[in-house]
């Protein structure tokens, strides 16, 4: 009885062994792969970013999904204020580390690729031509927009109608506030009618047609047609301005029971002049730690964050509007003020990073804001003009 219960219990383990040498066998014959037991570990890509509050939450939502999705690859989410990323990263690359992705705003990139922080960027967006632009120096793309914001032209339907076009302004007799006199507000307007900066790569402010603009600005306010106040969207809100100038994300904090309207200021102007965005943010790769082994799960990143879908759940959440241009061809862009978003995105002024105009418009600006504090406008856009070249100059 014994030697037959040894006997059996040989026959097992010849068995057993049998099989786990197939086991072992079938093993080598299949790759490991990648993110499961046994598999190579995931590759880690830290991400700094500047987006707090619900845009930060949502981009965290977005980074969740991607892993998902893709468990080759591991996000690592640092928040950084955005007056401090460009320091930092100098700090961190300096000894060799530092994140493999950024996404911040236009401000702070344009300072990350100054001090040479930001590779030429790996993932492909479908923004506007415009807005890709001012992240582009010389023929090489440095980022990629991700989500901005743009002025529309509001008024009040009771208290003045739309006019016609801006040359009919002073007919409606309505009063218009801007928070401030600048080119950035003004640009449709003011480039619809001639304006311009640069000529022959050259500072223009002198430009009869600017000094025509500036005119036209301060009749209007001796006819009590155009008010300059900090306040002017408050002013708008209570009735006592019949129009404003003001970012489209203004709207989404208006209440049912005012009264209003909006358009995209190039409406007004025949559709000519140029939209210069507010708040946009950007996405780049890391100079120094875009290798050539994590190049294709960086670009993955990349093009998953700048999809349609990622960027209208980051781009809501900061009360944005997305950069992807196949955005806005979907059907509920169609109406409201995703297509008068959509329609001003499609003419923003295409200025590279390094352009000329960039370094000029301050100089209008402070020129405008001057003739508007009493400054003679000729003499106005003459002192800016000084000072352009002087700037020029000096670099």
């Amino acid at each position: 009885m014994v030697k037959g219960l040894v006997k059996q219990l040989r026959h097992r383990m010849l068995i057993s062994g049998f099989l786990i040498v197939i086991l072992l066998l079938a093993g080598c014959g299949e790759d490991p792969r990648q993110g499961l037991p046994g598999g190579a570990a995931p590759a880690v890509i830290e991400l700094w970013h500047s987006l707090a509050g619900a845009e930060g939450e949502a981009l965290g939502k977005e980074v969740q999904r991607i892993m998902d999705s893709h468990p080759e690859v591991l996000i690592h989410l640092e928040y950084i204020a955005e007056g401090e990323i460009a320091q930092l990263a100098y700090l961190a690359q300096a000894g060799g580390e530092g994140p493999e992705l950024f996404l911040t705003t236009a401000q702070a990139l344009t300072e990350l690729f100054q001090q040479g922080a930001l590779a030429p960027v790996l993932g492909n967006g479908d923004s506007f031509i415009g807005l890709t632009s001012q992240f582009k120096y010389g023929e090489k793309l440095y980022a990629q927009p991700l989500a901005t914001d743009v002025p529309l032209f509001f008024y009040r339907t009771d208290l003045a109608q739309l006019p016609a076009s801006l040359a009919d302004f002073h007919t409606t007799k309505g009063v218009l506030a801007l928070t401030a006199l600048d080119t950035r507000n003004l640009a449709p307007w003011w480039s619809a009618q001639g304006g311009k900066l640069t000529g022959n790569g050259q500072p223009v402010l002198q430009d009869p047609a600017n000094l025509i603009f500036l005119q036209q600005l301060l009749a209007w306010r001796e006819g009590n047609l155009l008010l300059v106040d900090p306040n002017a969207w408050n002013l708008f809100l209570n009735a006592q301005a019949a129009y404003t100038i003001a970012n489209a994300s203004q709207a989404q904090g208006l209440s049912a029971d005012i009264p209003w309207g909006s358009v995209p200021l190039t409406q007004l102007t025949a559709g000519q002049g140029e939209i210069l965005t507010t708040r946009t943010l950007g996405i780049a790769n890391s100079s120094i730690k875009t290798s050539e082994s994590l190049s294709p799960l960086i670009r993955l990143v990349e093009d998953e964050l700048l999809s349609a879908d990622s960027q209208g759940a980051i781009a809501k959440a900061g009360k944005r509007f997305p950069a992807s241009s196949s955005f806005y061809s979907r059907e509920e862009a169609q109406t409201g003020i995703l297509r008068q978003v959509g329609l001003g995105l499609a003419q923003v002024w295409s200025l590279p990073g390094n352009a000329l105009e960039g370094k000029l418009i301050p100089i209008q600006d402070k020129a405008w804001q001057k003739a508007w504090s009493g400054v003679v406008p000729e003499e106005a856009l003459a002192g800016a003009q000084t000072e352009a070249v002087k700037a020029l100059e000096a670099k």
